[in-house]
């Protein structure tokens, strides 16, 4: 306490003695007009007063000691390694997420910011098996997988100390693990003789680590179209104790079974799927996913994806559909129906309400259901029958080449059609010829003829004084595979159109070849099969995508290829080509895939997947026809290093350290901005004055006081 008065004291004297006086003189003025209660209080009022007004010119102060803010220093340590890229929710965000709003100085009211404010100088110093300065880019470091070195982050800490700013605390945002350098409780008793507390964020959550795992156990299964395809697959649990999840099974993106099953602590169980029965031929994606509780420690084996090619039916299911009877039914009908790998089935029109029907699969009547065609493996329809259609057949004929796959065989005249079926027909305009002579006929060998068909001893031909038809004009990626050997103008275009393949044959009186001679009869019978076989058999693969069997660590550079075939089923060189990547966490990536000059259809990019878990890539592909295919793979990208191994929550040595060294022990979800950490009790001090004439609660009494006499003055009629 002390007096801090800018009058002398002499004068300060003075002044007291006269207050003093007139004080006396007023009371005894008072004592002698009024009632004696009145007048004690209206002295004591006046007494005080007079008080007050001398302590505010004596000006007393007491001092107080505070820390000085402008030498405070405090460091602050992140952990940036592998495992702070850890979920220890699978629903929840990453453990480096939840520290990341604490530490941000673009957010004003941030707990680093608010630190800055109060305290000197504020170091921010990110770890993992090195110390460095925190920036922007940091925040990206757990992706690379790094070890921990709690220990030698606080040991760099304690080096740093500077005399003119001692270090006066420590705050460590850390998941707990440190499997790296010197154990950071030794390096606590250090802090411990100089002091100095460290404070500690848990970043985690205590939850018991495993791994469930699955995958098929055979890789090359024998599939073949409409019979039944069987899978097996092995679930590993390798949690300690038992696991409840379940099982699905998908073909592209439609779930095909689901079940649960209960696993025993480390236990690994074989399951047969039951059976799925694949109606097309060609690639097919299947893929199992199990439902992994929290503490799944490697999301990469919780899902396994089988690329399997399925081989063509034994027995092709055809259908031939006309509004007329035309001469080259009945041979097409003798050669396919005779052959046990055909299932031929028919539908002609006779008249107004009366039909042929042939074969089990069909009914004396016109189509009428959309999903009718999706029966067939292949079909031959008079383009003359389209008009005869409904909106609704029309649509789901292109969706039946397009998407189920099917085969199919158009012939006749193009009126018409070419507005209802668009670029589906492989043609854009054809000639009707009727010529005086056979003429002769090429047929070329790919891609739908073999080497035992010998097309170069066929001896096709248009037939004399019978219409036929010239293309005149192809689409851009039909082929032309039956032509003349005159003009080299075909009558047999094919062309890919989506998923499935599609032809168009100009020569309707190619019966005329079966009844030539013994020779054309056979020939006849050969170049049918083979085709509606090519037609049946289903889409070559357009898209040809290596499948990716093993696990990619994340962090590295993943290469993309793709091998595309135009709808010629020549390789492609004009295709666009993207790779729309998903993976965890909701990542979206989409990536532009370029020729590979050194083969001819392939296309290639890549992308370094920087989470654990698995990728789906989605290969688009869209030709300058308008035709656009896709495709899809699932790549799996694991956790590496020693940081992969164990993710647990070390809770219990974070305690011991902050306990150690007199700081503050606290959970990330429990930290707010107004949170002051523990400091040192030794640090630098300012002494301050605080003076009583600074303390609002005086003028406060000296109003209220003036204000009370005032008011017995009144009531009791005093001036």
């Amino acid at each position: 306490m002390g007096l801090e008065g800018s009058i002398p004291t002499l004068m300060f004297g003075l002044v007291c003695i006269l207050l003093f006086a007139s004080l006396l003189y007023q009371g005894l003025a008072l004592f002698a007009s009024t009632l004696t209660p009145l007048a004690w209080k209206l002295f004591g009022l006046r007494t005080f007063v007079i008080l007050m007004i001398l302590l505010l010119f004596a000006r007393p102060y007491w001092e107080t000691e505070q820390r000085d803010a402008s030498k405070l220093r405090l460091l602050n340590l992140v952990d940036l390694s592998g495992s702070m890229n850890a979920h220890d929710d699978k629903f929840g965000f990453r453990r480096i997420e939840l520290v990341r709003p604490f530490l941000d100085l673009t957010a004003e009211n941030s707990w680093l910011n608010s630190c800055r404010k109060q305290y000197g100088k504020v170091e921010n110093l990110g770890f993992a098996k090195q110390t460095d300065r925190m920036s922007s880019e940091s925040w990206s470091e757990t992706e690379l997988g790094r070890k921990t070195a709690l220990g030698d982050a606080l040991r760099q800490g304690l080096t740093l100390d500077d005399p003119d700013s001692p270090l006066g605390s420590v705050v460590v945002f850390t998941d707990g693990i440190s499997n790296h350098g010197i154990p950071y409780l030794e390096i606590a008793g250090e802090y411990r003789s100089r002091g100095i507390p460290v404070n500690v964020i848990g970043v985690g959550r205590k939850v018991e680590r495993g791994d469930l795992a699955i995958h098929f156990t055979e890789r090359k299964p024998n599939a073949t179209a409409k019979e039944e395809l069987f899978f097996s697959v092995q679930v590993e649990n390798g949690f300690s104790k038992e696991v409840k999840t379940s099982l699905s099974l998908f073909s592209e993106e439609d779930q095909l079974d689901e079940f649960s099953l209960t696993l025993e602590a480390g236990e690994i169980r074989e399951i047969k799927l039951p059976p799925h029965i694949p109606l097309v031929a060609g690639p097919h994606s299947y893929q199992v996913k199990l439902k992994v509780p929290d503490g799944d420690s490697d999301p990469s084996n919780d899902l396994d994806s089988l690329l399997v090619v399925v081989k063509p039916p034994e027995n092709f299911s055809l259908l031939y559909l006309s509004n007329q009877p035309h001469p080259l039914y009945p041979f097409l009908k003798r050669v396919l129906n005779n052959d046990e790998s055909f299932e031929f089935n028919a539908i002609i029109k006779l008249g107004e309400d009366a039909f042929h029907a042939f074969g089990d699969l069909v009914k004396p009547e016109s189509p009428s259901d959309p999903s009718y065609w999706m029966e067939f493996d292949a079909m031959v329809i008079d383009l003359e029958v389209l008009p005869e259609l409904k909106p609704n057949m029309i649509t789901s004929l292109k969706n039946y080449v397009q998407k189920r796959g099917g085969g199919l065989l158009l012939f006749g005249p193009l009126e018409g059609a070419k507005e209802m079926l668009g670029g589906l027909i492989p043609v854009r305009s054809i000639e009707r010829v009727m010529a005086k002579e056979d003429l002769s006929l090429q047929t070329i060998r790919e891609p739908l003829f073999g080497p035992e068909d010998k097309t170069e001893e066929m001896k096709a031909f248009l037939p004399r004084r019978l219409p036929g038809f010239f293309v005149e004009e192809q689409n851009q990626g039909a082929r032309g595979v039956v032509v003349s050997r005159a003009n080299g103008r075909s009558v047999l275009s094919v062309q890919a159109y989506g998923a499935g393949k599609v032809a168009y044959w100009g020569v309707p009186h190619d019966w005329r070849r079966a009844l030539q001679n013994e020779d054309g009869a056979k020939e006849f019978g050969i170049f049918w099969r083979a085709v509606m076989q090519w037609l049946g058999e289903g889409i070559q693969d357009r898209i040809k995508v290596q499948e990716a069997s093993e696990v990619v660590s994340r962090g590295t550079v993943s290469s993309l290829c793709v091998d595309v075939l135009g709808s010629d089923f020549e390789p492609s060189l004009d295709a666009m080509v993207k790779a729309q990547i998903s993976g965890p966490d909701g990542l979206v990536q989409t990536i532009q895939l370029y020729p590979e000059g050194s083969f001819a259809g392939r296309y290639a990019g890549s992308f370094r997947p920087v989470l654990p878990g698995a990728y789906e890539v989605r290969y688009s592909l869209n030709f300058p026809d308008g035709e656009s295919l896709d495709s899809r793979e699932f790549i799996r990208v694991s956790e590496y290093g020693e940081e992969a191994s164990d993710l647990s929550y070390g809770e219990r040595d974070l305690k011991m350290l902050a306990k150690l060294t007199g700081g503050e022990f606290r959970a990330v979800e429990d930290l707010d901005s107004a949170w002051k950490p523990t400091f040192a009790k030794d640090l630098p001090v300012v002494k301050k004055k605080r003076y009583l004439a600074e303390t609002w609660p005086i003028f406060i009494a000296l109003f209220l006081a003036a204000g009370i006499e005032w008011l017995l003055r009144r009531q009791s009629g005093l001036r």
